[in-house]
């Protein structure tokens, strides 16, 4: 999956509130003229299979997020994100749409004082025909990667694995640390008490520090086969719930 720039996550994370059994939204006409159509306007001119589209003086952008909104729509349907289905008895009904501008408006003379258009005579008239009769229902999968926060399961687990090495190069760091003062508290004790170890105490203390080692290292061990083990039960989890 792709990564997705903050324009279209913001367009996703209005997808997934969508109620498709009941909300009107999940008509994808009447959902892209809430989401990106404010102080815009998209006239059908049926003759001439051409879209007009209407947008103020100062909004330069207006065209690069009407078609990344078909682009991502695209994407979506394409990669079974949502699923589009036609409704013959529902449809749009008329030929203008926008969130906030009347047709009533776009006819008054002060209209394009304030507005220019701009007509585009390309198929997308057929995308925007089509999406007037075109519903939507949302997949899992995407409503899952809102609630994680725009990460793919295969960026959770890296996220996850890489927290557990630092943790584990963290842990073995102070074992260590622990381990090495421990000798070099065994070798200071002669000078600070004023007493001399014997050989065999000296022996004693040795191979207590190497069972100590040894132990760090059988501990780390299976440290890092139990965050192994839990790694993969979550990838696994994430994957079926995903499905």
């Amino acid at each position: 999956m792709r990564t997705f720039s903050e324009f279209e996550k913001n367009i996703i994370r209005q997808l997934v509130n969508i109620n498709t059994a009941t909300d009107p939204n999940s008509n994808i006409l009447t959902f892209i003229s809430n989401a990106v159509l404010q102080d815009r306007g998209i006239e059908f001119i049926e003759k001439e299979k051409t879209l007009r589209i209407l947008r103020k003086l100062s909004d330069n952008i207006a065209l690069n997020e009407i078609f990344e909104t078909i682009a991502l729509f695209k994407y979506l349907e394409n990669n079974h994100l949502i699923f589009k289905h036609s409704n013959l008895i529902t449809p749009f009904i008329g030929n203008f749409v926008s969130k906030n501008i009347t047709q009533e408006f776009v006819n008054q003379p002060t209209f394009l004082k304030e507005y220019g258009e701009e007509k585009v005579p390309t198929n997308i008239y057929d995308i925007f025909n089509d999406y007037k009769i075109s519903f939507m229902v949302i997949g899992t999968e995407l409503k899952d990667l809102v609630k994680n926060e725009f990460k793919t399961v295969e960026q959770i687990h890296h996220e996850r694995e890489m927290f557990e090495s630092k943790r584990q190069t963290k842990f073995s760091k102070w074992s260590f640390w622990i381990a090495l003062f421990a000798l070099l508290f065994s070798l200071a004790v002669p000078f600070i008490f004023d007493t001399k170890l014997e050989q065999s105490q000296i022996e004693n203390i040795r191979t207590d520090l190497h069972k100590i080692n040894s132990a760090i290292d059988t501990l780390n061990v299976q440290t890092k086969m139990t965050t192994k083990a839990n790694n993969e039960a979550n990838i696994e989890k994430l994957k079926n719930t995903s499905h």
